[in-house]
């Protein structure tokens, strides 16, 4: 890794970001591994069981535990993506029982938050990726704040970018932003590009209206697409998968979407990407480990039956679906 210091320097003595003048960044590896084998093929992770929620709850170690000795034998590199009490939790856990994992720790940031807290959450991803160095090995600097249709968008890249560059003064790890195909495929965001050491790609077939045939094909030409428009990054899927349930005509946009979600599709989806994946060495980070209940809103006739909820390669009682059985 490189030294924790970042040699660009400002010129003129103008704070705004479009004023200032830097060498180029020389960038950071992100190549995981563990004891010297390749682990880049990861997976998303969320701790949450049924009825816990980020607003009022932590997983127990104990469940932690158990989450990561599933995921162990198949991966070896998650992501989280907050920096909160639940994500020093789960590192706390790593480290307290030495389990073979790595992370990519998270900053959450939202629009709709006050300003503190984001703050807050750079700061404590900051402390969290140096006192677990041995096991935070990137730091993601938000997810989805630039693509249009994102709720939680942030307006102002100039911000986020002084964000970004507090983040690789501080820490030793390299440093991504994640988002949308269709936010690193628009001219502005070679501008965040260029404060990276490499590119948190999102991309969902099930999302942009594409049955399973074509799906893997998608995949693979969105990543290659992107790749062609960023040519000196490493760019990471940091995710895509494929539902195993949906809400059907409802008149929001997930019911008029042409996908099937259930668990044959899923498992053809995922067995074509994970050979994509080790067939040519992308670092990955498949969406997603366990279901989470919580999450996609209650709202509707048939709330439970939501993609968001149902994106696990796990039930969220953590038996597996027909994927990795």
């Amino acid at each position: 890794m490189h030294l924790n210091i970042d040699t660009r320097t400002e010129k003129g003595g103008d704070s705004s970001v479009d004023k200032l003048d830097f060498a180029p960044l020389t960038k950071r590896e992100f190549n995981p591994t563990l004891d010297g084998k390749w682990i880049g093929n990861g997976i998303s992770y969320g701790a949450y069981r049924d009825g816990e929620n980020p607003d009022d709850s932590i997983t127990s170690q104990d469940h932690i535990k158990e989450d990561m000795q599933i995921m162990a034998p198949r991966w070896n590199l998650i992501r989280l993506y907050g920096a909160d009490d639940q994500a020093e939790n789960i590192l706390k856990t790593i480290a307290k029982y030495d389990l073979p994992i790595k992370v990519m720790q998270g900053i959450w940031l939202d629009s709709h938050k006050p300003a503190e807290v984001n703050t807050d959450q750079v700061e404590r991803a900051i402390k969290l990726a140096n006192k677990f160095e041995d096991i935070v090995v990137a730091v993601n600097v938000g997810n989805e704040i630039f693509v249009d249709w994102s709720y939680h968008r942030i307006d102002d890249i100039d911000d986020v970018i002084e964000k970004i560059r507090q983040v690789r003064r501080e820490i030793k790890q390299p440093v991504t932003v994640a988002d949308d195909y269709n936010f690193w495929n628009k001219p502005h965001a070679q501008k965040v590009a260029a404060e990276l050491d490499f590119i948190c790609l999102h991309a969902y077939a099930f999302w942009n209206n594409k049955t399973i045939d074509i799906a893997m094909e998608w995949t693979d030409e969105i990543y290659q697409g992107i790749q062609k428009l960023h040519p000196s990054h490493n760019i990471a899927y940091c995710e895509t998968g494929w539902p195993t349930s949906r809400v059907w005509n409802d008149g929001s946009y997930e019911g008029g979407l042409v996908g099937h979600a259930n668990e044959e599709n899923q498992k053809r989806f995922f067995d074509q990407y994970n050979a994509w994946v080790e067939q040519n060495k992308v670092i990955s980070f498949y969406f997603s480990s366990f279901d989470e209940k919580w999450k996609g809103g209650f709202d509707g006739e048939n709330p439970m039956d939501k993609a968001e909820k149902h994106w696990g390669l796990y039930f969220s009682d953590r038996s597996p679906k027909l994927a990795l059985k």
